[in-house]
């Protein structure tokens, strides 16, 4: 039995990798590789990224990755909205070794799949900007006036303290000379199990990070009751900026950017 197991397997690899890999194949094999074969940035790319892939099939191995295997930091996304609120700088403790606590925010997000596109002979950028289905801006009597100061406030003349719960990261990846857009965090979006957010303060939770890094949560944890959303991958970049918009507008890849004020809503 065990003979007719591994010899199915390898069957199954070799008929992956003798055509090109369908999203779902790839997906899968990004949702279990093993948590003990994903401790680091060079052992994830070894253990998934097949020499014949093509660079759309790297890139979204590596996506499907960070989706199916990370989990949002609930207790930053509460301070963040909590700091925005009261106008103060948020005070987020930091995520540490992402692939041994196996928790982030957006930017962590961004900033592994970066790096695991790098690893993999990938070009990619983290993108700074705003995120979110419906973004204001809290005082919106004076639209013009709120465009100068978010531009003083990029330009770090004045803080940006009330936009902080908005604040997020995503990337774009060079495949064939082109650049496509992917956000691993929000491909993920249906994933409501924010992973923290009981903690009571940043004591609480810098103790809770070390439990976890010493003691990773296991496969079926990470990935339970979670599904990718297909449309933050190679995202049309005239939906992608009606959530995502780019403190540079390059970012938004369209002929005509989408000025700041027609983001807001």
């Amino acid at each position: 039995m065990k003979i007719f197991f591994f010899l199915f397997f390898g069957l199954l690899s070799l008929g992956l990798n003798a055509q090109a890999a369908s999203d779902s194949q790839l997906d899968n094999l990004a949702r279990t590789l093993p948590v003990e074969q994903g401790t680091s940035v060079e052992d994830v790319v070894k253990n998934l990224i097949h020499p014949d892939y093509t660079d759309q099939e790297k890139a979204r191995i590596l996506a499907a990755f960070v989706t199916y295997q990370i989990q949002k930091n609930g207790y930053a996304l509460r301070e963040a909205k909590k700091a925005s609120m009261n106008n103060r700088e948020a005070k987020i403790v930091p995520t540490g070794d992402i692939l041994k606590t196996r928790l982030g925010t957006a930017f962590d997000y961004a900033e592994l799949y970066q790096q695991l596109c790098t690893a993999a002979g990938l070009k990619a950028v983290v993108i700074h900007g705003y995120a979110g289905a419906n973004v204001r801006q809290p005082n919106r009597r004076n639209p013009k006036l709120e465009i100068v100061k978010h531009a003083l406030q990029q330009n770090g003349v004045i803080p940006n303290y009330d936009m902080q719960k908005y604040e997020s990261a995503w990337n774009a990846v060079q495949i064939n000379n082109q650049w496509i857009l992917v956000d691993t965090y929000w491909m993920s979006g249906r994933d409501k199990a924010f992973v923290g957010r009981d903690m009571k303060d940043a004591r609480d939770m810098n103790r809770f990070l070390k439990q976890r890094e010493r003691h990773q949560p296991n496969l079926r944890e990470l990935t339970r009751n979670k599904s990718i959303d297909n449309d933050f991958f190679n995202a049309n970049p005239r939906t992608f900026v009606k959530t995502h918009y780019p403190f540079d507008d390059a970012w938004q890849l369209l002929p005509v950017p989408v000025t700041l004020s027609s983001f807001l809503k």
